[in-house]
């Protein structure tokens, strides 16, 4: 069952949390004082990206508190391991500079679908190359460094279904972890496997309000069922529901998006993140690019759904791309891509060589 937390609750949660961070800091510097600037720092930082406005909810799940889906919940060890490595990216130590928070990993390039937005389209379809130890070998390293959050992708994760329980479970208790899927088969019974197995979120692919819409969109007549259906069953076991919304520029001019969120609130969906179309993989070389009054109109969504006490009871609307006005892109320096083939790039979109050194900058295209 998830919860919505609000006022005197949610201000006390809130200041816990932060007193946890600087506990963090204080074991990390060896000095509290020195711990208190950096977590001024950090505090600033999301003031920025937030416009200088303070979310009005979180959200409950078995003790644990969520605020979004890029910050793991609290108390947890994933929390404490993502905050760590994120104070470190505000003041490294003499001892340890690894800014890493996030690994995002492709188990596999199969797929139901053929949507029209798809920034794997180059690699699509392609034979699995990892085995299942091979996915150890490759991510064990980043978490045994202190990443405190994977989160697993493809092509549709849920297509290699044993191999994913097998990779949650042996990161249980040590990290935040998500799936971002189209709802393909994911039944209850796998919802309640996922959340056995040590799941904490998932985020699912929803494209239009109208379902024939977003059918034609990801060319399979069944993915709005898929998407009905998996929210449904992920809300019921308790796992943390996000809708990851890639919207095109007629369906902002017609105000699809403000639909999407109030189908979210309608559904108990606790998280909608909408995304910024790329022109990569299906959209390479097109003209999908959202104008700057498109863009515009997305961030005060965000703003109106997040920061007004008279939306409450309505999902937290995210939009990174409005973020990046105030804070670049941490791709490649806060979290990297590791592709179904073992590569390692800056992000799923900027499929760029990494350096070996660690960076201060992004390495992705959205920082421009």
């Amino acid at each position: 069952m998830i919860k919505r937390v609000v006022g005197i609750e949610y201000h006390a949660i809130r200041f816990l949390m932060l007193i946890n961070i600087w506990w963090i800091g204080t074991r990390l510097y060896k000095n509290p004082f020195k711990s208190m600037v950096v977590l001024i720092k950090l505090l600033q930082n999301f003031t920025r990206m937030m416009g200088g406005k303070t979310l009005v909810r979180a959200f409950k799940m078995e003790g644990k508190y969520a605020w979004d889906m890029f910050n793991p919940a609290w108390p947890s060890p994933g929390f404490n391991a993502f905050f760590k490595r994120h104070l470190i990216e505000i003041q490294a130590t003499q001892e340890d500079n690894r800014a890493l928070r996030r690994l995002i990993v492709a188990i596999t390039k199969r797929c139901p679908l053929a949507c029209a937005h798809c920034s794997e389209a180059a690699t699509l379809y392609q034979k699995d190359v990892l085995s299942l130890t091979d996915y150890y070998d490759k991510i064990d390293p980043f978490v045994d460094q202190g990443v405190g959050q994977l989160v697993f992708s493809g092509g549709e994760p849920l297509s290699r279904f044993d191999e994913l329980i097998s990779l949650l479970e042996r990161y249980q208790n040590r990290c935040n972890q998500w799936v971002y899927t189209s709802g393909y088969g994911l039944t209850l019974e796998r919802a309640k496997r996922l959340k056995a197995s040590g799941l904490n979120g998932v985020a699912i692919s929803l494209d239009h309000y109208d379902p024939n819409e977003h059918n034609a969109f990801r060319g399979n007549a069944n993915s709005f069922e898929w998407v009905e259906q998996s929210v449904s069953h992920c809300l019921e076991v308790g796992i943390l529901v996000a809708l990851n919304v890639c919207p095109t520029r007629a369906l902002v001019d017609e105000h699809g998006v403000e639909r999407i969120i109030e189908w979210a609130k309608n559904k108990g969906v606790p998280i909608v993140n909408i995304l910024e179309p790329r022109a990569v993989g299906n959209y390479q070389d097109k003209d999908i690019a959202l104008n700057a009054k498109q863009l515009d109109h997305l961030w005060k969504l965000s703003e109106r759904f997040n920061f007004e006490k008279v939306h409450i009871t309505y999902p937290t609307v995210l939009f990174p791309a409005g973020y990046r006005k105030q804070m670049t892109c941490g791709g490649g320096r806060s979290y990297i891509f590791l592709d179904f083939d073992g590569q390692l790039y800056p992000c799923p979109f900027c499929k760029l060589p990494l350096p070996k050194e660690r960076v201060e900058e992004s390495l992705c295209e959205a920082a421009a």
